[in-house]
């Protein structure tokens, strides 16, 4: 895919475009490609993505059936993309999420709900405690990004619990 319009990490490398069924209920909204996925072209292949995969399989959901998008496109430099990163590539996601109408968008982290919600101030950790935000693009399930479960394995049951929380909105709502 091409950069955003305004996209300041166009030097560090491709824009990662999402994967999966495109026409998915429920979408999986990450922070950024990190370097495995800027080798592979795609999101969610490297360690954090291993971790993902597996609190799917558990919460009893299949990749196939899903479709992953992130934050930001681009490989963020230095490590967190910058408000300004997140702003750029709002025209991006917003067509992945609209692609098609979706029940649930699961927001992987801090960075993926302030961009899928557009609200600044809100935290995964407090804000996966409430319901799931309602928006344009469907029901916002907040949880943890799975590099912070990677870092903090006691959290990985947090995880899967929030994707079935979403599997079971969708299969309700669906």
């Amino acid at each position: 895919i091409d950069h955003c319009p305004g996209c300041p990490y166009r030097e560090f490398g491709p824009a990662i475009g999402p994967r999966g069924d495109r026409k998915s209920p429920i979408v999986l909204v990450g922070e950024a490609p990190g370097a495995k996925e800027v080798k592979k072209k795609k999101p969610f292949v490297g360690p954090a993505g291993d971790v993902l995969w597996k609190a799917v399989a558990e919460a009893g959901l299949h990749e196939a059936d899903l479709f992953i998008t992130n934050s930001v496109a681009c490989r963020p430099h230095p490590a967190r993309p910058r408000v300004g990163a997140i702003r750029a590539c709002q025209g991006r996601l917003a067509k992945d999420l609209g692609a098609s109408p979706r029940l649930v968008v699961v927001a992987l982290g801090t960075t993926a709900l302030r961009a899928v919600t557009g609200d600044s101030q809100l935290g995964v950790t407090e804000a996966r405690r409430g319901p799931p935000f309602l928006t344009r693009w469907g029901l916002v399930v907040p949880t943890l990004h799975p590099a912070r479960v990677l870092r903090r394995p006691s959290e990985r049951p947090l995880l899967v619990e929030d994707l079935r929380r979403a599997r079971d909105i969708a299969l309700h709502r669906g």
